[in-house]
C-alpha cells in the first residue's frame, strides 16, 4: 500500500533535500502509529490485549540454528529518523500481541503465533517482556531522504546475521517505508504504518497468501477480500474456504488467482501453534471443506458428499466462461450445477448431517446464482438421535439473480434435535439450472454479531 510520506510534489521534495543535507529531518515530521482496525468487533484496549509471551528464547536472536520456527519481531531505525527503540518497544509489543488476538479470535479454534524472544530481559514486566520481544536493528543502506524499500530493509538484516531459514521476519519500520511483504535472501512483513492489521496482513502474504477475489463474479474484488484488512477489518478468512481452516488441517485451498496452481492451508503454517478445538471466536463452521467447496477434479462428475432427490440431477460445474466456473476466481474448487425438473420439488442436501444441540441457534448459508431465472430456498432438517425427522426451518422463496448472491436460514433446533440436514430446495413447476457455492453452517453462541452468528454478505 502506499506510503504515507509520498505526499509532496516534486518542488518540495527538491528544496527538502537542500536542507537535508546539513539537517536531519525533525521527529514530528514521522508518526508510524496508525488506526487499529475495528470489525467485526473491537480490540480490546492496551490494559486488557493478552500477553503472548515468547516461543522460544534465544541468547543471540540472530542465531536462529535448530530452534522452534517463528516470528521475529523487529524495530528497524536509520540515521534520518534517529533511534526511537526505548520510546517504541512496549508500543510495538501491543500490536504484536493484537496480532496474536486477532488470529485466535478469528475462529473457534485456539491458535497463537509463535513468537521469538531474547534473554537477558526479565520477562516478569511488560517492560521486561517487550524488550525481549522486540530487537532493535540499524539499516545502514536506508534511504534517509525518502523512502526505503523492502529489499534493503532484508538485505540489513541478512548482513546483520538474521538469514535462518526459520525465521520470519516483522520489521516495523521507524522511517519512510512500505507495507508489504517480501522474500528474497529472507522473508520480511513491513510497514511503517504501525498496527495489527496491517502487520498481520503482510504477515500471511509471506505464506504464499494472495490477494484472491472474495466475490465470485469473475475479475472482481471486493471491497474486503479474502486477506485480513489492514484499514477496518481483521478476520482471518472467516469462510474457512480460501485460505484459512484450523478445523481440518489436511485441507488445502487454491490461495491465488487462476491459472496459479498453489494449494496451502494458512492454519498449518509452522509460525502458528497447531490449532486445538474449541473456544469462542467470530466465526466456526460446522462442514467439512469438501462440503463448503463441492470440489471435484472431474467435470461433469459427481461431487462426493452431496446428494440430490427430486425433480432435478446434479454436476460439477462444467468448463466455459468465466462467469460459469464461479470457483476458478474463488476458492480454486468448482461450482455444483443443480438442474431443476418441473415434475417435483428438488433438493440438493449435504449427505452427511452434522451433530447439533437441541436449544441452539444455527445459520445455514449458500452462495448461488442462475443464468435464467428460479426460485429457491434453504431448508434445515432436524433430526432425533433414532434418525427420525422432527421438523424443517426453511428461508423464504428467493429469486435468483445472475450475480452470485449470498442466501441464508437461521432456525433454533427443537426438543430431541441430534443432527440437521442441509438443503437448497427447488420449488416444482420450474426448469433451470442453478449453481451452488461455499456452504457454511456456523453455531450461533459467539454473542459477537449479529444474531449470534457472522452478518449475511
Amino acid at each position: 500500500m502506499p506510503s504515507k510520506l509520498n505526499r509532496f510534489g516534486m518542488a518540495v521534495i527538491a528544496a527538502s533535500l537542500v536542507a537535508l543535507a546539513t539537517v536531519s529531518p525533525a521527529r514530528a515530521d514521522f508518526n508510524p502509529i496508525s488506526t487499529e482496525p475495528t470489525a467485526p468487533y473491537a480490540q480490546p484496549a492496551d490494559a486488557n490485549v493478552p500477553q503472548r509471551g515468547c516461543a522460544t528464547t534465544l541468547t543471540d536472536p540472530a542465531n536462529a540454528t535448530g530452534s522452534t520456527p517463528a516470528v521475529q519481531v523487529i524495530y528497524a531505525w536509520h540515521e534520518g529518523n534517529g533511534n526511537n527503540y526505548e520510546a517504541y518497544a512496549e508500543r510495538i509489543a501491543k500490536i504484536v500481541d493484537r496480532m496474536d488476538w486477532l488470529l485466535d479470535e478469528s475462529t473457534d479454534h485456539d491458535q497463537h503465533v509463535k513468537l521469538s524472544c531474547r534473554t537477558g530481559y526479565g520477562t516478569g514486566t511488560y517492560s521486561g517482556y517487550a524488550h525481549a520481544l522486540v530487537v532493535p536493528e540499524k539499516i545502514e543502506a536506508a534511504d534517509v531522504s525518502g523512502e526505503t524499500g523492502p529489499g534493503i530493509v532484508a538485505d540489513d538484516l541478512e548482513a546483520a546475521g538474521y538469514d535462518n531459514a526459520n525465521r520470519t521476519y516483522v520489521v516495523f519500520e521507524d522511517f519512510d517505508g512500505t507495507a508489504t511483504a517480501h522474500c528474497g535472501g529472507v522473508c520480511v512483513a513491513t510497514s511503517n504504518e504501525w498496527d495489527s492489521g496491517t502487520m498481520m496482513h503482510e504477515l500471511i502474504h509471506l505464506y504464499e497468501v494472495d490477494h484472491a477475489k472474495v466475490s465470485e463474479v469473475p475479475g472482481v474484488l471486493a471491497v474486503n477480500d479474502v486477506m485480513t484488512s489492514q484499514y477496518n477489518d481483521w478476520q482471518i478468512d472467516q469462510e474457512f474456504n480460501t485460505y484459512y481452516d484450523p478445523s481440518e488441517l489436511s485441507a488445502l485451498f487454491h490461495t491465488s488467482n487462476h491459472p496459479d496452481t498453489r494449494h496451502l492451508n494458512l492454519a498449518a503454517w509452522s509460525r502458528f501453534t497447531v490449532p486445538t478445538c474449541c473456544d469462542v471466536g467470530y466465526s466456526n463452521d460446522l462442514l467439512t471443506a469438501q462440503e463448503r467447496t463441492i470440489e471435484s477434479q472431474a467435470p461433469y462428475g459427481t461431487p462426493s458428499g452431496f446428494t440430490v432427490s427430486g425433480g432435478g440431477w446434479t454436476q460439477v460445474t462444467p468448463p466455459g466462461p468465466d462467469g460459469a466456473t464461479s470457483a476458478r476466481y474463488y476458492d480454486g474448487r468448482r461450482s455444483l450445477t443443480m438442474n431443476v425438473q418441473s415434475y417435483a420439488d428438488g433438493f440438493v442436501s449435504v449427505t452427511r448431517r452434522p451433530a447439533v444441540t437441541a436449544g441452539q441457534r444455527y445459520k445455514f448459508f449458500a452462495r448461488l446464482t442462475t443464468p435464467t431465472s428460479g426460485n429457491v430456498k434453504l431448508r434445515l432438517s432436524w433430526y432425533n438421535s433414532s434418525n427420525a425427522l422432527i421438523s424443517t426451518s426453511d428461508s423464504p422463496s428467493r429469486a435468483l439473480s445472475s450475480s452470485w448472491q449470498e442466501y441464508s436460514v437461521s432456525a433454533v433446533a427443537p426438543t430431541g434435535a441430534a443432527t440437521v440436514r442441509l438443503s437448497v430446495v427447488s420449488p416444482s413447476g420450474q426448469n433451470f439450472a442453478y449453481l451452488l457455492d461455499s456452504l457454511q453452517l456456523n453455531r450461533c453462541d459467539n454473542g459477537r454479531t449479529v444474531d449470534g452468528c457472522r452478518i449475511d454478505g
